[in-house]
């Protein structure tokens, strides 16, 4: 697999998700998006967005999970393709309803690694994780994970990113995997290819930044990553 193009998994027997009234309001209005951004795209000679999903440049993947700014300096270099958003948004419109996800075969992973935060930095939130795509390809329309807030009270108020993940044995290539122009950077603590895009709730230090100061911070009483999960975890 090419390290700068993604492998689209394959979609015969994929579970249909069940439809949801605002789910068609959230289509029409990201289609509209999409057509507004297509006659400058054509300009520039640029595909559908499974076909330049690895385009753009990198700037390296020296990245350190939860440290802000490595991803690429400042936010104006975060920006994505308005196409690409779009794809990836529709693909997840559904998963607002976190049973809609269970149904899809993400399952929740505040167990097992709780819930993911930086005091000082920004929150990230609770990881709903499908085991079935924890493999060796990248797709913007199939993130591993989805990435939920929480409120005060533990409870899920909303999904607010998606994580991309490739598990470092699966991955062969000397380069890291890509998807949106954007190199994938290491887990420091999990044996893991990782890259966030905060579709979902903007994230004023940039898209593609793992922390968000816009998400509120892991409510008392729920297990912390880095402290209470996973036991032998240093930090996020």
């Amino acid at each position: 697999m090419s390290h700068d193009t993604h492998t689209p998994r394959p979609t015969g027997g994929t579970r249909r998700r069940p439809e949801r009234p605002w789910r068609a309001t959230v289509i029409a209005l990201l289609a509209l998006a999409a057509l507004a951004v297509g006659g400058a795209a054509a300009a520039t000679g640029a595909g559908s967005p499974s076909a330049y999903a690895g385009s753009g440049a990198t700037t390296g993947s020296t990245h350190v999970h939860g440290q802000r700014g490595h991803h690429g300096g400042a936010v104006a270099s975060q920006r994505m393709d308005p196409r690409q958003r779009a794809a990836a948004m529709l693909a997840s419109a559904a998963f607002q309803d976190v049973g809609s996800a269970e149904a899809a075969g993400y399952a929740s992973s505040i167990d097992t690694l709780g819930c993911f935060q930086q005091p000082g930095t920004g929150g990230m939130g609770v990881h709903y994780i499908n085991d079935a795509l924890m493999d060796g390809r990248v797709d913007i329309a199939t993130p591993e994970a989805l990435v939920y807030e929480l409120d005060a009270a533990g409870r899920v108020t909303g999904l607010v990113a998606h994580e991309y993940i490739v598990p470092i044995d699966a991955w062969t290539s000397a380069r890291p995997p890509r998807l949106f122009g954007r190199d994938f950077h290491r887990h420091p603590t999990l044996p893991l290819w990782v890259l966030h895009a905060w579709l979902w709730k903007d994230n004023p230090t940039g898209v593609f930044e793992d922390w968000n100061p816009a998400v509120r911070l892991c409510p008392a009483g729920v297990p912390i990553f880095g402290q209470d999960r996973p036991a032998s975890s240093t930090g996020s």
